[in-house]
């Protein structure tokens, strides 16, 4: 499985392809609890993210906290990954184990436009963590103004509707 790991964290799509055909699993996490879609998401790796959804790798399995692969793409930014997640059937409002969610990694980096594509498939604005913070707060706290900006546009269009 080692093999597996270390061609994701290199990048290294051909070698991941081969990993996979010589039966590595991809629903096997690693030492550390994580799976290896989490970690091609989270590295920003499209094509392997690839690789592994075609491979079988579920899209909504999480480590020993509750953390996802959208979570990951989504506070990386990588906005082509988070629409592969979601076209997969990502759970757009999975929760750690503390409460967090997509949207408030997304948040908390200041990843506005992910939180734009989050938010349009139907990120819940008033989830709160187990400190009763929004994605809205996480923003607000690490000064991601046009995150909020975002935010704040979609409660608008929310309480227009």
């Amino acid at each position: 499985m080692s093999e597996l790991f270390s061609a994701i964290e290199n990048g290294d799509l051909s070698a991941v392809i081969g990993a996979i055909a010589s039966g590595a699993n991809p629903n096997i996490a690693n030492d550390a609890g994580v799976m290896p879609l989490a970690i091609a998401a989270e590295l920003g790796h499209t094509e392997i993210v690839k690789v592994l959804l075609a491979a079988g790798a579920m899209v909504n399995q999480s480590d020993s906290e509750g953390w996802t692969p959208l979570m990951a793409a989504a506070g990386g930014g990588f906005t082509a990954i988070v629409e592969l997640l979601l076209t997969a059937g990502a759970d757009v409002n999975a929760k750690t184990e503390f409460g967090l969610t997509p949207l408030m990694a997304a948040a908390a980096k200041g990843q506005a436009a992910t939180a734009q594509q989050l938010i349009a498939a139907g990120a819940d604005l008033d989830a709160k963590d187990h400190n009763s913070w929004t994605a809205l707060v996480w923003a607000l706290d690490g000064k991601q103004t046009k995150v909020v900006e975002v935010i704040k546009a979609a409660r608008a269009q929310q309480l227009k509707s």
